[in-house]
């Protein structure tokens, strides 16, 4: 077995993943809270506008006082001038102050809609491309705005449908490739799966299954750039139905395409304040090193940037070999403790294998998830 990444000591610094678990745009449009509002006052107390304001009232006020305290028809005059003069060069600085402080509409994006006969919608296959040098390629869809997004939770999948050049209808359901991404942010306009490339049926079921297996061949040889496909929001199946709440600790074991998944719950739960885990550790484990172009470069800046509440354990062997016989994975595996919830993800026969060994290490079941 070879580390790519070896494990780190965990910390007992705070994290996340909450109950409920908050997807970005779930998050983005909460209501403001009663501690923004006063920043809010505050801000516009701080103000330039504000204080050139205060500034013009103070001195109209002593103009005034001077006025009635002289007397004469010159001072009088003399005094209304330096008014009308202070005044309009009051205004136009407060003019400018006001246009550039004005605060810039929210480009947020728009949920699309999901309005034809059973629930479906439409993109538009934009490319595709390699990953590296893995077996894996990315297709890119475009939604029919620029704004719209799919907003769906953690471990929910995008089905798709459309006909082969039989006219036969091919379905699949994939996890959405948010790989390039940064954490936190919402894609917009555009859907990107990845899917196994080989040249076999067989060899890309074993990795997602005979449907999604025929579906990708459709997609591989008979759609083409600007091919409309249908889509719609799929199962979710990240879900936790252990006693001990809230999760604290979260242990990701994954093989292959399972990581795509894994990756997207890491963005989402690492932001400080984003849910209530602990710490994260992710265990990804392929038989080739070209596997991990699919996500490599992905962890590693999710690890740069929460060192102190993520693990990452890249771990290349032979997938048919038990996983407690890998030293490596043993030590990046800790034993259950109360408040840790365990996912699984990757190839049946792999998810099956992980899902045993975690019993073995002491998880039970409702504790452990296995997203297919």
């Amino acid at each position: 077995a070879e580390s790519v990444l070896a494990p780190i000591t965990t910390s007992n610094l705070a994290v996340s993943i909450d109950k409920p678990l908050l997807t970005p745009v779930e998050y983005g449009y909460r209501s403001t809270s009663p501690t923004n509002m006063w920043k809010s006052f505050l801000a516009v107390l701080l103000s330039d506008v504000f204080k050139t304001a205060i500034v013009a009232f103070l001195v109209a006020a002593g103009v005034t006082l001077l006025s009635k305290c002289l007397t004469g028809g010159a001072a009088s005059s003399a005094l209304s001038n330096i008014y009308n003069n202070i005044s309009t060069k009051l205004k136009k600085f407060a003019a400018v102050i006001t246009k550039s402080s004005r605060a810039k509409p929210v480009d947020r994006p728009v949920p699309m809609p999901f309005e034809g006969d059973g629930g479906w919608g439409k993109c538009t296959l934009r490319s595709k491309k390699n990953v590296g040098t893995s077996p894996f390629t990315v297709y890119e869809f475009a939604l029919p705005k620029p704004e719209y997004n799919i907003p769906l939770a953690l471990g929910q999948q995008v089905d798709f449908c459309c006909l082969s050049s039989d006219d036969d209808i091919c379905m699949g359901s994939f996890y959405p490739y948010e790989v390039g991404n940064e954490s936190g942010s919402i894609q917009r306009g555009v859907l990107k799966i990845v899917v196994p490339d080989s040249e076999s049926v067989e060899k890309n079921a074993a990795q997602v299954g005979m449907g999604n297996s025929k579906f990708i061949e459709v997609l591989k040889d008979e759609m083409h750039t600007g091919d409309e496909i249908a889509i719609k929001p799929g199962k979710s199946f990240l879900q936790y139905n252990g006693k001990h709440v809230p999760v604290t600790d979260m242990v990701c074991v994954a093989s292959g395409l399972g990581i795509v998944p894994i990756v997207d719950q890491v963005k989402s739960i690492s932001p400080k304040g984003t849910s209530s885990v602990k710490t994260t550790s992710v265990v990804w484990i392929n038989e080739n090193r070209s596997d991990f172009d699919l996500a490599m470069d992905e962890l590693e800046k999710e690890y740069m940037k929460y060192s102190t509440k993520l693990a990452v354990s890249c771990i290349m062997d032979d997938l048919k070999k038990p996983l407690d016989k890998n030293r490596e994975v043993e030590e990046a595996v800790p034993y259950f403790n109360a408040g840790t919830m365990a996912v699984v993800s990757g190839p049946k026969r792999f998810a099956e294998t992980a899902k045993a060994y975690l019993n073995r290490k002491g998880y039970p079941d409702n504790c452990i998830c296995v997203l297919p």
